[in-house]
Formats: structure tokens, sequence, C-alpha cells
């Protein structure tokens, strides 16, 4: 009965989900602007089968050759390439196809790669896993061809590995360098998990990552990416397009007009007490529970200073378990709103105009609270159901 009773409302949350989808999908074809961030990605993979990469972290001149592409229009705000040399090995192979099958096959490969750690995830394993192609996030993910899928897969498969294969989850979570400011806050859950095998093959993972850049792009190119990171993170304090798509709690103050540095210090805060509380779940759990999965999977979005809202597919995962898990065991107070704020949050950029960064740190922190709850209370009994529940 308490199963009739949730289908309802998951019903109406997946119409809505599809419902936004399609009426982007019909304003991007009928509004003439195929360009994504996809287009940056695969420029860059272009550019380089003719310059070297440390030329590609060169803004200006970035910019000018992807408008030389003319495949699409590209905007007037600068798109610059900021990610880290290993990045390069990854998306150069995609330049060598046209973009529009290059794109298939990137949101192809992501999206394959994503359900399966979404379903390896889950515990126990279930077909409510395919729910994850009509989240939010992944749509997000899909149309502006970001690599969201990609990281939020690399994350599931490391933490959800831990357990039984604990050196193939630090291979994983290793992998995540691609993207630094995604990597260090699991590297450094990791660290505090004590999880040795994992430990040393993320590890390995990275330098052999950094090590293979180097022998093909050079010292270089390390050089200018680094320099390239000064301006962008020098303007990041004032960037609308952050504040409002951002998923952090710097982003969210920063958006309401907070001093960047007064919001750089609650957000220091912010990371101390989330990761002594993961640290508190891990000792007690030892990384095993799909609890602890869970607070490891939303745990740095508020540990982290920069993470935007196409990086949410992993938190569309640990909706999905926590549902799973609620199933299984009983839901406690707050859960089902927690559970429906999360996965519709991807939503908001569109439905508020673009205001979702000041909304996310609050329905992440409270996910994450209510996580939490789970896993401190997980040896007691869930709340008894309302009678005819």
């Amino acid at each position: 009965m308490q199963e009739r009773r949730l289908l309802v409302p998951a019903l109406i949350v997946l119409a809505v989900s599809a419902v936004m989808f399609g009426a982007y999908i019909n304003f991007l074809v009928h509004s003439g602007n195929t360009f994504n961030d996809f287009f940056v990605f695969w420029s860059a993979a272009r550019e380089l089968q003719q310059q070297p990469l440390a030329q590609l972290y060169d803004a200006a001149g970035f910019q000018d050759f992807m408008r030389s592409l003319a495949l699409t229009s590209v905007p007037q705000i600068p798109h610059p390439f900021v990610y880290p040399p290993p990045a390069a090995l990854l998306f150069f192979p995609f330049g060598l196809l046209p973009f529009y099958s290059s794109l298939l096959l990137w949101n192809g490969l992501s999206l394959t790669l994503y359900l399966g750690a979404v379903w390896h995830a889950l515990r126990p394993r279930t077909p409510l896993a395919l729910l994850a192609l009509l989240a939010p996030a992944t749509m997000v993910n899909l149309l502006f061809g970001q690599t969201g899928l990609l990281t939020s897969a690399l994350t599931l498969f490391g933490f959800s590995l831990l357990a039984e294969r604990p050196a193939r989850g630090g291979i994983m979570l290793g992998l995540l360098v691609i993207k630094p400011q995604l990597a260090f806050l699991p590297l450094l859950i990791l660290l505090i998990s004590r999880k040795r095998s994992a430990i040393v093959a993320a590890a390995l993972t990275a330098l052999l990552l950094v090590a293979a850049s180097l022998a093909v792009f050079g010292a270089e190119s390390w050089q200018a990416w680094l320099n390239s990171l000064s301006d962008f993170s020098g303007a990041l304090s004032s960037s609308g397009t952050h504040q409002r798509h951002g998923a952090t709690i710097y982003f969210g103050l920063l958006s309401i007009g907070a001093n960047a540095h007064a919001a750089l210090a609650l957000q220091a805060i912010a990371t101390v007490a989330v990761l002594w509380s993961i640290a508190r779940v891990l000792r007690e759990h030892g990384g095993t529970t799909p609890g602890a999965v869970m607070i490891c999977l939303i745990g740095p979005f508020l540990a982290s200073p920069y993470a935007l809202i196409y990086d949410l597919p992993t938190v569309s995962a640990a909706c999905l378990m926590l549902f799973n898990e609620g199933r299984r065991t009983g839901f406690r107070n707050g859960e089902l709103l927690a559970i429906a704020a999360a996965w519709c949050l991807p939503l908001l950029v569109f439905v508020t105009a673009g205001r979702a960064g000041t909304v996310a740190p609050i329905v992440l922190g409270a996910f994450f609270v209510i996580m939490l709850r789970r896993c401190l209370q997980s040896g007691s009994a869930p709340p008894p159901q309302p009678s005819g529940a």
C-alpha cells in the first residue's frame, strides 16, 4: 500500500521532468542556436591537431579559432578551455570526427557509462536505474554535451566499489583528475576512509595520467594551464553565469550579494563540517552501506566552492539510492520531499531565470542532513507508518 501511495507523486515528478525536457528541446530546435559546451571540447580537440596544447590556453586565440570553424554562431561571452592536460587526452579522439557525429558518440558513451554506474550503485540492483534517463541532470548534460555524466559515473563507480573491490574504486576516483575541482574532495574522502589499496590505486592512476600528459604535451602545457587558471579564477567572483548556475555554498552566497572573502570563509566552515560528518559516518559504517555511499556522493557539492548545475547527475543517482533504500526500510520524515527537490534541482536553471545558484545549496544541504540522519540512525527502526498506509 505504501508503494501505491508513492506512485502518484513519483509519476508527477517524472512527468514534469519529461515535459520540461520536451519544451527545451523544442526551444533549441526552433531557436537556431546549435552552440553547446561540447563545441568547446570539440574545438579544442580540433585545434590540438594543429597547435601544441599550450596554445589552447590562450583564451583570446582559442575564441578566434572556434569562430573560424564556422559550424555555429559562437557567443560573445568567452568560452576558454580550462581543463588540465590529462583531459586533452580524453577529448583529442573526438576531434577526428565531424561535430555532430562526435557529439552523438560523446553523449552515447557518457550516458551508457553513467547508467551502468547507477545500476551498480543501487543495492539491491533494480531496474529503477533506468529512471536516471529521465533525470533533469541527465537531460541538461545531453543538451549541453557536458562532462557531468562521465564524472558522475566515475564518482559512482568509485564509491560503490570501495567495499568489494577497493582498488578498482580507487582507479575510478583517480581518473577524476581530468576535472580537478570534482576530484579533490572525493580523493580526500578516500584518504579519510583509510582503504589503503584504494588510496594507492587512486594515486597511481592520477600519476599515470599526469605522466602521460607530460610525455605527450610537454611540461609547458601544464605551465600554460596554471597561468590560464589565474585569469579564470580571478573572474569567478564577478561571473554572473557561475553565480546563476552554481551548485555550491560559495556561489550561492555570491548570488545574494555576499562579499567574496566572506563567502569563501563560510564555504571553508561548511567544508570542515561536511568532512567531519563524512569521517564520522565512515568510521561507524566503513563506507560499505548505501547510506555511507550517498553521504560521500552529496558531501563534495557542499564542501567544494566550485561545482555547476550540470555536475549533478551524481545527486540524481543519490536520489534513486535513497528512494530504493526507503522502499526497503521505510521512509523517514522529509525524505520524499528532499528526494523530489534534489531530483528537480537542475530544472531551476530554466524555470527560475537562472537563479538556481541561490537555491541549490539549500536543497543539497537539506538532502545531506537527511541522509546523515538516516546513517546515524541506521540502527533504529524507521518510524511507524500512519494507519491505512
